[in-house]
């Protein structure tokens, strides 16, 4: 089986090698409202992500905690969520996100 990479720009596109990559990745930190097209958003030192208000049902969006600490926190906003706000104080702590076509339900990894 091919390698193939999905990227914004192209696509879906097929090189030699194998498994399947997702080249759609923001690495950001601040207030931010997230869009519903970028797949991994890496939140840097003190970071606060809304998510989007509408996608495909079935979107999914990763959102992991780099640099974390006592004052370092990623926030995902319970806004549009099934949760209210969750906190990612650690790196490598992260949420992933799938849109049920009404809300986002999110599931959360701790370090």
């Amino acid at each position: 089986m091919p390698k193939v990479t999905y990227t914004a720009a192209k696509g879906l596109v097929q090189a030699t090698g194998g498994g399947f990559h997702v080249n759609s990745i923001l690495t950001t930190s601040g207030t931010k409202s997230l869009d519903a097209t970028t797949f991994l958003t890496v939140g840097t030192t003190t970071s606060q992500f809304t998510l989007p208000a509408s996608a495909d049902a079935g979107a999914v969006k990763l959102i992991i905690c780099d640099q974390g600490g006592s004052t370092n926190n990623v926030v995902v906003k319970g806004t549009n969520c099934s949760t209210g706000d969750i906190t990612l104080n650690a790196t490598g702590e992260m949420v992933i996100c799938v849109y049920n076509g009404s809300e986002w339900v999110v599931g959360r990894s701790l370090t």
